[in-house]
C-alpha cells in the first residue's frame, strides 16, 4: 500500500529523534512512511532500525544531501522533512499537509519566529534568519519569514521537478529557492520552536558560515533571475551615498564660501554616475531575463 505521507528525518546521533518519530505517528497515523537518513555510529544506527522506520546511511556531507537522499527513496504522495533534535513542533507537518492537499501550496515551511521558547534561539541567529528570509522575499516575492526552518511539507509534483538538481549548501532553503525559481506556491504555517533537550547541533558546525552560504546562493539567484533587484538596489545605495556626500560638501561651501573638498566632490559625482549606470544595467538585464523566460515557456 502506497503511503499517503513520507517524512524524512536527517540525523547525527540525535537522542530526541525517538520522541519525534513517536509524535509523527501519533499525529499522522499508521499510513505514514518514516525515512531516517543517518550518519552516526553503528550502535546508534541499530537503535534506529528498531523504530521500524526505513533507515539509510548517508555517505556524503550536508543536511541538504541527507534530505534529498531520503526524498528520493520516499513513496508518499506528500513528502515532508523535520529536524531530529526535537526543537520543531511536529504539528506543523499535518498543518502543512492540509495546505498541500487543498492545493493552496506546493511547499509549506514551518515558521518558528513567532513562537520561540525562551532561550531556544539567540538574538544573532534570529536576526540573521530574518535578514536571509527578507532577501528571499525580495527575490521571489514569496511571503516567507523563516526560510532556514528545519520543517517542510512538499507535494510530490514539486519534488519530482527538482529531484535531479544537485543540492548546494543551503539547508531547507535549497528546496525553497529551487521551487520558487520554478514558480511553485510557497506558504508558511506557524510552529512552536523549543530548546534542544540533548547536546548541541551536529548537522551544522558554524551557523555564521551556514548563513553566509545561504545568503550567497540567494544573491546569485537574484543576479541571474532578478538582476534589477540586485543591480538596481546597489545602484540606488550608491546614488544615495553620493547625494549625502554632495549635500555635506554644499553645506560646507555655503557656510565658508570656500571650496576645498575636490576629492570628496569627485567621489560623490562618481557614486551618483555609477549608481545610474547600475540601475540602467539592471533594467536591461531584467528585460533580457524576462525575454528568456518567455521563450523557455514556449
Amino acid at each position: 500500500m502506497t503511503p499517503e505521507v513520507s517524512v524524512v528525518i536527517p540525523t547525527i546521533e540525535e537522542e530526541s529523534i525517538f520522541e519525534v518519530i513517536e509524535g509523527i505517528r501519533k499525529l499522522i497515523g499508521n499510513n505514514v512512511e518514516i525515512i531516517i537518513v543517518d550518519k552516526s555510529s553503528d550502535a546508534y544506527f541499530h537503535r534506529l532500525e528498531k523504530t521500524n522506520a526505513t533507515v539509510l546511511r548517508q555517505k556524503d556531507k550536508g543536511v541538504e544531501n541527507a534530505i534529498m537522499l531520503g526524498l528520493r527513496h520516499a513513496h508518499g504522495k506528500i513528502i515532508a522533512s523535520i529536524d531530529a533534535d526535537g526543537t520543531h513542533d511536529v504539528s506543523g507537518i499535518p498543518e502543512g499537509i492540509k495546505l498541500v492537499k487543498n492545493g493552496s501550496a506546493d511547499l509549506v515551511l514551518g515558521s518558528r519566529l513567532s513562537n520561540l521558547e525562551e532561550g531556544s534561539m539567540s538574538f544573532y541567529l534570529k536576526f540573521g534568519n530574518s535578514l536571509i528570509s527578507w532577501l528571499f522575499r525580495r527575490a521571489y516575492k514569496a511571503k516567507v519569514h523563516d526560510v532556514l526552518t528545519g520543517l517542510f511539507v512538499m507535494s510530490r509534483k514539486a519534488f519530482d521537478d527538482i529531484r535531479d538538481v544537485e543540492p548546494y549548501r543551503a539547508g531547507i532553503a535549497f528546496f525553497a529557492i529551487e521551487l520558487a525559481r520554478k514558480g511553485y506556491k510557497i506558504k508558511e504555517v506557524n510552529i512552536a520552536y523549543y530548546k534542544r533537550a540533548h547536546g548541541e547541533s551536529k548537522l551544522t558546525k558554524s551557523k555564521f558560515a551556514y548563513g553566509v552560504n545561504v545568503s550567497s546562493h540567494i544573491i546569485r539567484q537574484i543576479r541571474d533571475y532578478s538582476p534589477l533587484l540586485l543591480f538596481g538596489g546597489i545602484g540606488l545605495v550608491a546614488i544615495l551615498v553620493g547625494l549625502v556626500i554632495g549635500v555635506q560638501i554644499l553645506i560646507n561651501f555655503l557656510g565658508t564660501g570656500i571650496f576645498y573638498e575636490t576629492g570628496r566632490a569627485l567621489l560623490a559625482f562618481g557614486l551618483v554616475v555609477v549608481g545610474f549606470f547600475l540601475i540602467i544595467a539592471g533594467l536591461m538585464l531584467d528585460i533580457l531575463v524576462e525575454i528568456e523566460k518567455k521563450l523557455s515557456k514556449r
